[in-house]
């Protein structure tokens, strides 16, 4: 919060092992021996999230199984068909729809069983030099005259389908997003080669899961700097941002030395974040936070000064259908001249997945007004402000937004005065003997 990010993704599935309560294997992140923690690190993590006014999206690695060298994953001992060995590892086939249901289910049971506010997945994709990925078998029995290529892409957007279906009637709510590759389609006028991209190289279609709707914003992981990365960011504007917004992924793991042999300078990504907002991009996304914590203290400074304020989540369309309700009643009190408590009601009714956000409009002596978000992320219809974090301005007026979880916000019906000077003032002549 400190640092102005509004949103965790939080890592619930690896290459088929979980960090939460499930059928499937738990990693060995928690427990040296992969057997399940004392608590569900899921719950903690979502509770934690929310309890700082953070919304968590559960983060999950789609396709790919464990390695060769580790134990095979029940998957592939209990559904063989389903499992290609491709480069080393084990790859789930998104040509057969039993995979896909498969991924559906447990999307759904992480929606039925947890109170997050999104699922956010990687790997949706076929993976690396996909001209070489075995699935002639499924191709020949589900390709239905398409071209392998046309019917690879089918596949993954037949998966988001599923996925909304197996969704929309546990928690309409829940957002649904996608880190594809940094590369949207090959520019022809970039001059240069630019590696693989997310439609030619590994089937990703944003394009139609836009128009579709079928995910409610994408992250592309432009993990790359310079001509690779302002000219591929407009294209994903062009492209996909007329439809849904398009979160910018950036990556801090490049500027530290013990992981890159050629580490970017920290303001690389400072400047990468001001052309996020040159090109009315919906965000940035840092990957990942392990990278930007007391290990490097210069970048997370540029990061605090690029974000003095936390950033809003977009508000989607289709949130306008579950608008929220308006708060009322806004009440003010001090409490022992240092601390102002700002509290309001809300009307009866389903209040699921409603946070609250504060604002102040601080009036200057001159006339003029400056308005602040103070808080957000809130669950409760209160907030405790310090009387000590605001200047000698003559008023300042609080106003309060009911905000559902797909980012629309509903405005209180009156803010609330309070004259800042005068209870100085006040407080000043108390103390005196």
């Amino acid at each position: 919060m400190a640092d102005g990010y509004n949103t965790i993704f939080f890592q619930v599935r690896l290459s088929g092992s979980v960090n939460y309560f499930s059928n499937e294997p738990f990693s060995r992140l928690f427990t040296s021996s992969g057997a399940r923690p004392a608590y569900d690190p899921l719950t903690f993590a979502v509770e934690a999230a929310h309890k700082r006014g953070l919304a968590l999206h559960a983060w999950m690695v789609t396709y790919p199984l464990s390695s060769l060298r580790g134990v095979p994953h029940p998957i592939a001992r209990n559904n063989p068909s389903w499992v290609i060995l491709h480069r080393g590892s084990r790859h789930l086939d998104p040509g057969v729809p039993a995979v896909r249901t498969y991924i559906a289910k447990l999307t759904a049971d992480i929606v039925r069983r947890y109170d997050v506010d999104g699922i956010h997945y990687d790997y949706f994709r076929y993976p690396e030099e996909a001209e070489k990925f075995n699935d002639r078998s499924s191709y020949e029995r589900y390709g239905d005259g398409m071209s392998r290529d046309a019917w690879r892409r089918s596949n993954l957007t037949a998966q988001l389908a599923e996925v909304q279906d197996s969704i929309k009637h546990l928690k309409p709510e829940v957002q649904v997003s996608v880190a594809p590759l940094g590369k949207l389609r090959k520019l022809e006028d970039l001059g240069r080669p630019h590696g693989w991209t997310a439609y030619e190289s590994v089937y990703q279609d944003v394009e139609t899961w836009a128009k579709r709707k079928l995910v409610d914003f994408v992250v592309p992981m432009m993990y790359y700097k310079d001509d690779l990365y302002e000219p591929f960011l407009i294209d994903w504007q062009r492209r996909v941002g007329r439809y849904i917004p398009v979160v910018a992924g950036l990556a801090p793991y490049r500027v530290d030395a013990k992981e890159e042999k050629y580490p970017w300078a920290p303001e690389v990504i400072q400047q990468q974040i001001q052309i996020a907002r040159k090109h009315k991009a919906a965000g940035v996304c840092m990957f990942r936070e392990g990278n930007i914590g007391p290990a490097q203290p210069r970048l997370r400074t540029l990061i605090q000064r690029s974000f003095a304020q936390t950033a809003i989540t977009p508000a989607l369309e289709r949130g306008l259908q579950s608008k929220p309700a308006q708060p009322r009643e806004l009440q003010l009190t001090v409490q022992e001249g240092k601390r102002l408590k700002l509290s309001w009601q809300m009307p009866r009714g389903d209040r699921r997945g409603i946070s609250y956000r504060v604002w102040a409009t601080t009036i200057h002596p001159n006339g003029k007004r400056e308005s602040m978000l103070l808080v957000q992320g809130l669950r409760n219809t209160e907030c405790t402000l310090r009387l000590a974090d605001f200047q000698m301005e003559d008023c300042l007026e609080l106003g309060v937004e009911a905000v559902n979880r797909l980012g629309v916000a509903t405005p209180c019906d009156k803010a609330v005065e309070f004259n800042l000077h005068q209870e100085r003032l006040h407080h000043q002549q108390q103390r005196k003997p």
